[in-house]
């Protein structure tokens, strides 16, 4: 069962909103058999990242309720982002030493692709990525926008490089399953994420369903 939300008509009557779940969406949910071990981090390890971030990022999106962003003295500024070309879908994170939650969210936009995460979620995200291997895999510079050769791309800008990583079905299987790991975990995180957006479009045209065509 969900958590029912209730809102406010014009009028000031109560009326129904759609119900919270209390869970992640399916589809958000790693299988423990999507998992697998990178040359420095076990099994069991990676999984308990995986979950570690989901964790970290429940735990952002209840602090972020409560006061404005206060970024760490020591925190440097870092984006991650994960895209679908075939779908035309972004999922973008960055933390609070790069982009000001309140400036972004106050923003008229016409889309809600790039949230805003703390410094510590960002902290773990990057770690994950490191021990999961993405790194290790990707190339120095920016991933395209837009690709009819690649089905997904990621790009993680941290440190003041760039790096970038694509996939295809040409792409060597365990170098492809890496990706598709770190990319549904990047999808759980950001999916987990508190966003309050402004956006300059319809419900049916901005909230739409992340989805994985292998």
């Amino acid at each position: 069962m969900g958590r029912i939300v209730w809102s406010r008509n014009e009028d000031g009557s109560l009326r129904q909103a759609l119900p919270l779940p209390d869970s992640p969406p399916a589809m958000f949910r790693m299988p423990h058999r999507t998992l697998i071990p990178s040359c420095r981090a076990t099994l069991g390890t990676f999984s308990e990242k995986a979950l570690g971030l989901l964790s970290l990022a429940l735990l952002s999106a209840c602090a972020a309720t409560s006061s404005a962003a206060e970024v760490s003295e020591t925190s440097a500024p870092a984006r991650v982002r994960f895209m679908d070309y075939r779908q035309g879908t972004v999922f973008e994170l960055v933390n609070e030493a790069h982009t000001d939650r309140v400036a972004l969210y106050s923003e008229v936009r016409a889309d809600t692709q790039t949230k805003v995460t703390s410094d510590e979620v960002m902290d773990a995200l990057l770690e994950y990525l490191e021990d999961s291997g993405f790194r290790g895999q990707a190339r120095s510079g920016v991933a395209p926008r837009t690709s009819d050769s690649y089905h997904w791309g990621g790009e993680i800008e941290a440190g003041g490089e760039t790096v970038f990583l694509l996939v295809n079905n040409q792409t060597p299987q365990g170098e492809r399953k890496m990706f598709i790991d770190c990319y549904m975990n990047h999808v759980s995180l950001w999916s987990n994420t508190f966003q309050l957006q402004r956006v300059d479009a319809g419900p049916g045209e901005v909230f739409k369903k992340p989805e994985l065509r292998r």
